[in-house]
């Protein structure tokens, strides 16, 4: 003969909310997995030739090291990209082919692979330069760039500002070199950024910040 439990309706109610609440939790503990699964064979197919499987690219090619990049900042460029906002100047080849790859992807794969970019250890060796660290470097640096990249180069998502201690300084020297001769432009409208620095003051701002630690990106 079966034993009939007799459960009062406010109980009954608090163990289906129980029940529900941790078949979600299970789902959303698992959900990071997914997450870093689909990243990484998304960054597999699309990105690993180039920037290698550590993230940290190939310097005599010049492929940058994006490994540890604020998922945030990843995916704006790669919309850019994808919009040819950037990668369209005609001396721009790597940026030509950036266009192709980002195109290729939806936004739920420039997320994933955005993620999973982030979780990458980002790069101990930034100076890869010759370059001497002087006091013009810190100057140029609160002159130029710290209202938007902060005091430490560690970005501002509000700004929409990137970190500026997860690229290497031959990376950083080929960027304000991209902005002073208008193969890249700048995310800030032209009369709200001061101009890019002239070759000797952007090797010196360069090496300044490639002696910074690692800062913490905002997130």
């Amino acid at each position: 003969m079966g034993v009939v439990l007799l459960v009062a309706p406010g109980i009954m109610r608090t163990l289906r909310f129980i029940l529900i609440w941790c078949g979600w939790a299970s789902v959303t503990a698992a959900d990071p997995v997914v997450t870093e699964h689909r990243g990484q064979a998304i960054y597999r197919d699309n990105c690993m030739e180039c920037h290698l499987e550590s993230g940290k690219g190939i310097v005599g090619l010049g492929v940058p090291s994006i490994a540890g990049l604020p998922r945030w900042y990843v995916t704006d460029q790669l919309r850019e990209f994808r919009r040819e906002v950037r990668g369209s100047h005609d001396e721009d080849q790597a940026g030509g082919l950036m266009q192709m790859k980002a195109k290729s992807l939806g936004d739920r794969e420039l997320a994933f692979v955005g993620r999973y970019i982030e979780s990458l250890p980002p790069s101990s060796e930034r100076a890869t330069l010759d370059l001497p660290v002087a006091a013009e470097g810190h100057a140029r640096y609160l002159a130029d760039c710290a209202s938007c990249h902060g005091a430490n180069g560690e970005g501002d998502r509000s700004r929409r500002a990137p970190p500026l201690t997860r690229q290497p300084d031959w990376y950083l020297l080929k960027q304000l070199e991209n902005f002073r001769e208008g193969k890249r432009q700048h995310h800030k409208k032209s009369d709200e950024v001061e101009p890019a620095p002239a070759a000797a003051a952007a090797a010196a701002l360069v090496a300044w910040l490639a002696a910074l630690p690692a800062a913490e990106p905002d997130q």
